[in-house]
């Protein structure tokens, strides 16, 4: 549903969504798009008020967003394109030669015997990409499991990276934590924040204020982080 509120002479546009959760969410995408999530039967009165007031705060993040580049068109995996790793832009280079991939003085050096084709060229960053992806995942869940033990959370499934549509990650009530592969071009700080917001989903399954409580406790840094995750990486579709 489309829907807009007028904050001073800016009128500010959002997309009102319902979903199975007891809070309501705004969402300032990248692209400068503003998503609310709203709980079951809340009014679009009360969606409304709830954008007027953080309208402010919305206006900002959009301006924020609108200082960065627009995001790159459908990728080729050709030299001269960027990819991010871990918060940092690096450049490709494809060079002729034996198949291998490393990252060298800011490039991603990737050799193959047919520097024209372009399935091979793709299937060799992509499986690099999660090869280091479920390297630093496991690396930052150990590192999330001490931060989240003083607090009485226990968990020892690991974490599974998997394709996930508009999420960074998932935890089931089973105590499955589900990673988006496409998280490894965040910080290392920001791939904790994910993993730390779904192990205490184990002990607060709903984002309800018992839940973000929790989250404080743990990491009291965590609005910064997501605020960091959603200006460098724009969240697959």
């Amino acid at each position: 549903m489309q829907l807009d509120v007028q904050y001073g002479r800016t009128r500010v546009n959002f997309t009102l969504r319902y979903a199975r959760r007891k809070t309501l969410a705004i969402h300032v995408h990248p692209s400068g798009e503003v998503e609310v999530v709203a709980p079951e039967g809340t009014s679009v009165d009360a969606a409304r008020a709830r954008v007027a007031r953080r309208a402010a705060w919305i206006v900002q993040q959009q301006r924020t967003f609108a200082q960065y580049p627009p995001p790159l068109s459908a990728r080729e995996y050709v030299s001269g394109e960027t990819l991010r790793y871990l918060g940092r832009q690096y450049r490709l280079r494809i060079e002729e030669g034996a198949e291998h991939i490393a990252l060298r003085h800011g490039r991603l050096v990737v050799t193959l015997p047919d520097t024209r084709d372009a399935q091979l060229r793709a299937a060799l960053v992509e499986r690099w990409r999660r090869a280091r992806a479920d390297f630093v995942f496991r690396e930052v869940y150990a590192r999330a499991l001490q931060l989240v033990e003083p607090i009485g959370i226990k968990h020892e499934r690991g974490v599974e990276i998997r394709r996930l549509e508009k999420r960074w990650g998932s935890c089931s009530r089973s105590g499955r934590i589900l990673l988006n592969g496409q998280l490894i071009a965040a910080p290392r700080v920001c791939i904790e924040y994910v993993i730390v917001h779904e192990l205490c989903h184990l002990a607060e399954h709903h984002h309800g204020p018992a839940f973000y409580r929790l989250l404080t406790t743990v990491l009291p840094d965590w609005e910064a982080r997501r605020d960091t995750l959603n200006r460098l990486v724009e969240l697959p579709a």
